[in-house]
């Protein structure tokens, strides 16, 4: 019931916003509309509202808008002259047909702001304290450390994570360096400036590259999993080990990585305290190593005055194919960088792997302590997912310690309305470069066709969604929005885009086409969506019958 349920409030949603733009530009360039239906087919019911039927009709797959002159052979009432589509300019035209995917791309605006800014779960939001930093990236080497908290950027008063994402994404390279103002325990305030790092990453699947400027740190949200990397070390002296996690220092609950750094780094030489850890033996169930037993023990630290050697697990390997690429690793060695660049948390580390994937990388890594180097080419494989259909995906042939995140340390959100914008404004552009290329990613085969979706796929989708709760429902609404939205703008007879298209050409030519080329491309337009609307409908069988067999 609640996928059924999703269906239709998720299609009726994209269609009656669809449907509505047609309908409301129309109307006010003066063009009679007659007909406004969300469903195909035989009425469920109907209602007569001035010149115009509503109705809500059997077949929920789409909706249309009948408006006059649409029809070639219609009877017009003397008093219509002038109020058919036909009767129109092209720019008039354009404007009407283009206004149905111009409302679908414009919705997930309408959704996302509102929902950030009136919602429970955006009521607080992450603060600006500083978690990990990572020691290759700029903003450790300017003097940025865990614990600090950022105030100003730029002179401008932050509280929030999303602020500094915000300052972030609008860089330029020509404004220089940012200027941070910090504040560190015991210390008081302090004035930074960082030059964001330009870098560059190519999309798994669609190939194409984006950039970003990053200074290089995260939310104090990272867990307490350490990597000891030298057997010199206090740690490694004291019993601790790559893969634990600290529970505890003298006393001190460590629930974070900066947690654990801040305590140790604040000992004195000589300085004996207890340390609380948990680690992980053999496994419970004999050949499945991913379950294993935690055990829980103390050991005494002794503080001396080299250097720490501590990593964040989630830059070390926790599992190996033998057969793979990366046979070379063994579990427990910890990565140090990739082509050169190097890093010290593992969000990074991993973003650096997984670019450009099909292209060799140089890999270091640590070993008891000693330095190696070799190179890795990852394989590609195509796996088939019941919903996607054919994905490419790379094989690594080793897997890194999970980076698993703690409850950041939030605070109140003191500008929900501009919280929502930035989101919009961000997600928005992003998802629909993602859905384009997508989209032509299918004509030009980069990617594969069986990952069209029809009604079956929406309507698993749609129910999944709804269970996991409304924000995933409305990202759902969110893609699917734009997906209609850029799909409609094809330049393909029968939908919005050949319309486009034909008005453009009658603007340019100063002529009307003939029209019997209108039938002609009416006829290979509906021949090519029937055509999509089989093969959609073949993917969703076969996804179907996956699902069922899963």
């Amino acid at each position: 019931m609640t996928s059924i349920l999703a269906f239709f409030i998720l299609i009726g949603v994209l269609i009656t916003v669809h449907e509505f733009g047609h309908f409301a530009v129309a109307k006010m360039c003066g063009v009679k509309c007659e007909v406004f239906s969300i469903g195909f087919g035989r009425p469920i019911f109907k209602v007569q509202r001035g010149e115009t039927e509503y109705r809500l009709a059997w077949i929920p797959l789409g909706g249309y808008v009948r408006m006059l002159g649409q029809e070639p052979e219609e009877n017009r009432d003397q008093s219509d002259i002038g109020r058919s589509l036909m009767d129109k300019s092209p720019l008039i035209r354009i404007l009407i047909y283009a206004a149905g995917p111009g409302m679908n791309l414009l919705l997930p605006f309408v959704l996302i702001v509102p929902f950030i800014a009136l919602s429970e779960q955006t009521a607080r939001v992450p603060s600006s304290d500083v978690g990990a930093v990572d020691s290759s990236m700029p903003a450790y080497q300017a003097g940025l450390r865990g614990g600090d908290k950022i105030t100003l950027i730029d002179g401008q008063p932050v509280h929030a994570f999303w602020q500094i994402k915000e300052r972030l994404s609008a860089y330029k390279p020509e404004q220089g360096a940012v200027k941070l103002g910090v504040e560190r325990a015991g210390q008081g305030p302090i004035n930074l400036e960082i030059q964001p790092r330009a870098i560059q990453r190519k999309h798994e699947l669609l190939g194409f590259e984006q950039t970003d400027y990053l200074i290089g740190y995260q939310v104090d949200a990272l867990d307490a999993n350490i990597a000891v990397t030298s057997q010199q070390s206090a740690a490694y002296r004291a019993g601790l080990r790559t893969f634990d996690r600290i529970l505890s220092v003298d006393g001190q609950e460590t629930r974070r990585y900066t947690d654990v750094i801040r305590a140790l780094s604040a000992l004195e030489s000589g300085q004996r305290v207890q340390v609380h850890y948990e680690r992980l033996t053999t496994p419970l169930i004999e050949g499945l190593s991913i379950l294993k037993r935690k055990v829980r023990g103390t050991i005494d630290y002794v503080a001396d005055t080299g250097p720490l050697n501590l990593f964040h697990a989630s830059l070390c390997v926790s599992s190996v194919d033998p057969a793979g690429p990366a046979r070379f690793l063994q579990p427990g060695d910890c990565l140090l960088s990739v082509d050169g660049q190097s890093y010290s948390l593992g969000t990074f580390l991993r973003s650096k792997l997984n670019d450009d994937p099909a292209r060799s990388k140089n890999i270091t890594w640590l070993r008891n302590g000693v330095q190696m180097e070799n190179r890795i080419q990852f394989k590609r494989e195509i796996q088939q997912h019941p919903l996607a259909g054919d994905v490419p995906i790379w094989i690594q042939g080793f897997t890194l310690a999970r980076q698993t995140m703690v409850p950041a340390k939030l605070t109140e959100s003191q500008d929900r309305w501009s919280h929502g914008w930035f989101r919009a404004k961000t997600d928005v552009p992003r998802e629909i470069e993602v859905t384009a290329r997508s989209i032509s990613g299918m004509f030009t085969g980069q990617v594969s066709p069986t990952q069209l979706g029809g009604p079956l796929t929406i309507f698993h989708l749609a129910g999944s969604a709804a269970e996991a709760g409304f924000d995933r429902f409305l990202r759902l609404m969110v893609l699917l929005s734009l997906s209609i939205g850029l799909f409609n703008l094809l330049p393909v007879p029968a939908l919005d885009g050949g319309q486009i298209l034909i008005a453009s050409i009658e603007m340019v030519t100063r002529k009307p086409l003939p029209e019997k080329a209108h039938m002609i491309l009416h006829q290979i337009g509906v021949f090519l969506i029937l055509a999509l609307i089989i093969f959609a409908l073949s993917n969703d069988a076969i996804r179907t019958w996956r699902l069922s067999n899963s």
